[in-house]
């Protein structure tokens, strides 16, 4: 981290109310590597790569530099290092041509009066930070991985393990979801997909796989060196499972069925390419389930 009296006067204007910030930093979103940009506006590579600095030994798992350089927008969160809550806020700059993120960061530590009372009380700080954090990367409703953190977990894998392991994913779509909301209400529809998600979650954590949700009714797993037949196999197992066990609506019972589609990750493939192509494919798998 570095000090804000050493910053170039050219990244100030991305800084609106810096005198609050304590340090700064400069991320490549793909590479990771730290930057300076010093007063004479020298963009200068730093040693080691960003995750370091909170004693990581890989990303972070809600890396909010990719997610703001991505989407060109301010991110925000919260890290614990060596007994103080830091306050991390991001930006999307760029400089030399370069698309990097300004990481802007002050010590909250005694600033926070929630933070000071789970102090005074000898509560864990560290672990109330990670559970903000774990809630920054996960779906509200399903509890699974949102889609951002999906991205850069494809990202990471992409960039540092396509090369030793294979990765194959499943994407599955509920059936009938609009009409489930129109029947029933969106209270039952929620119902469905937190069903569905429980089993999901538990097909994941038995394969060492990642489960998250893609969009209002689909979800997917991605597993780590398994076949496209060995994945299929699982989805057949997912749909039995959710079929011999129809949702309990008041008096009724409610069949939950779901159209399902694989996919390989190609050596080609940037992650936009392979969530289009699951996608395809599950759209193909829907229109045989109408047939």
């Amino acid at each position: 981290m570095f000090e804000f009296k050493q910053m170039s006067e050219l990244l100030k204007p991305y800084c609106t109310g810096e005198s609050i910030f304590d340090f700064y930093r400069l991320i490549d979103p793909k590479t990771h590597e730290v930057f300076e940009y010093d007063k004479d506006n020298n963009l200068r590579l730093q040693e080691g790569s960003c995750y370091e600095l909170w004693e990581r030994n890989t990303t972070c798992p809600n890396c909010i530099t990719k997610h703001s350089c991505v989407k060109q927008r301010q991110y925000v969160k919260l890290e614990f290092l060596q007994g103080k809550v830091m306050l991390i806020i991001t930006k999307p700059v760029k400089i030399q041509n370069k698309m990097l993120g300004l990481e802007l960061i002050k010590d909250i530590t005694f600033s926070m009066l929630g933070f000071n009372y789970f102090r005074s009380e000898n509560k864990n700080v560290q672990s109330i930070v990670s559970q903000f954090n774990e809630l920054i990367v996960k779906d509200i409703l399903t509890g699974l991985f949102n889609l951002d953190y999906i991205k850069n977990y494809l990202d990471n894998f992409i960039q540092k393990e396509a090369v030793f392991n294979t990765l194959t994913a499943a994407a599955i779509d509920v059936d009938n979801y609009t009409e489930i909301n129109s029947l029933y209400g969106y209270t039952v529809g929620n119902q469905v997909l937190q069903y569905i998600a429980g089993i999901m979650d538990k097909t994941a954590v038995a394969h060492g796989a990642v489960a998250g949700r893609l969009g209002p009714d689909e979800m997917g797993i991605f597993f780590i060196d398994k076949t496209a037949a060995e994945v299929e196999k699982i989805c057949e197992e997912i749909y039995e499972q959710a079929a011999c066990t129809p949702l309990k609506i008041q008096e009724n019972s409610l069949d939950i069925g779901f159209a399902y589609a694989v996919a390989s990750l190609e050596a080609e493939d940037e992650t936009d390419d392979f969530i289009g192509r699951l996608y395809f494919n599950l759209r193909a798998a829907q229109g045989q389930r109408l047939k």
